[in-house]
């Protein structure tokens, strides 16, 4: 079992209520109410023995990725971005929710979610030919074929695992991942047919987000950005608390 402190426990709970308290700036991009939201999950479920052991990971691997505080700070930390980003995506394409699995436990949203994380603004995705030829082993699809899987199952993964976009929001993933090995082709492939169950203008608004086109590299960007200044405000306010409960002790100490 990892043991934490009363005080960073503590601190993490006023972290996630001080963050909806906390006025923002008229330019700032950070949606407060999702931040919090978000942050709350995160401290219940990414410091957990439990939470990595559903998955399938051996207590060994768990007590080497939790066994220290920085560690822990950059779990937290790697939570909110990508937990932030999957809840962005799911708010500006809603019916996402009901599009349903491309494998049992493994929803098709959490693909594009991740295509969206790990497609650089720059990248010639080519996903559209690579969706219409559906050969998953052509040039077209070479770039999706590796971001949209490692390639290995994620029990062999190590200790490396807050990198991982499945690891963080979507637990049942990672099972469904393992399942098939990390097989980037059979993955890819479940993709592809997925997509083909979508409605036109889904199909549409998907290409729109993972496709060449400028204004997909800037939806890409604007989202990615956005999720980075949310774990920026969130250890932001972090800091602000601990400072003010130093201070009071200070405070304390000198009866005032």
């Amino acid at each position: 079992m990892i043991n934490f402190t009363v005080k960073s426990l503590i601190a993490l709970v006023v972290t996630s209520s001080a963050l909806l308290l906390t006025p923002m700036r008229s330019d700032a991009q950070v949606n407060i109410n999702r931040l919090a939201q978000v942050a709350k999950s995160c401290q219940e479920d990414i410091l957990s023995y439990n939470y990595y052991k559903r998955m399938g990971f051996n207590t060994t691997t768990i007590n080497e990725y939790l066994k220290n505080s920085y560690t822990q700070q950059q779990a937290i930390g790697s939570c909110i971005f990508f937990r932030y980003h999957y809840s962005l995506i799911l708010t500006k394409y809603p019916w996402l929710n009901s599009t349903g699995e491309i494998l049992p436990g493994y929803p098709g949203s959490v693909v594009v979610a991740t295509l969206v994380n790990l497609f650089d603004s720059t990248d010639k995705t080519s996903i559209l030919d690579c969706i219409a030829n559906q050969d998953v082993s052509s040039q077209e699809c070479s770039l999706t074929r590796s971001k949209i899987s490692n390639g290995i199952s994620f029990r062999d993964m190590g200790r490396d695992l807050n990198r991982s976009y499945k690891v963080n929001v979507c637990p049942s993933c990672v099972v469904a991942h393992n399942e098939v090995s990390g097989s980037r082709e059979e993955i890819l492939k479940a993709f592809i047919k997925w997509f083909f169950t979508l409605e036109k203008t889904q199909r549409r608004e998907l290409i729109s987000l993972l496709g060449d086109g400028e204004q997909a590299h800037e939806l890409r960007l604007v989202i990615i950005d956005e999720s980075i200044a949310a774990g920026k405000k969130y250890w932001e306010v972090r800091q602000g608390v601990e400072e003010q409960e130093q201070e009071q002790r200070r405070q304390e100490l000198l009866g005032n």
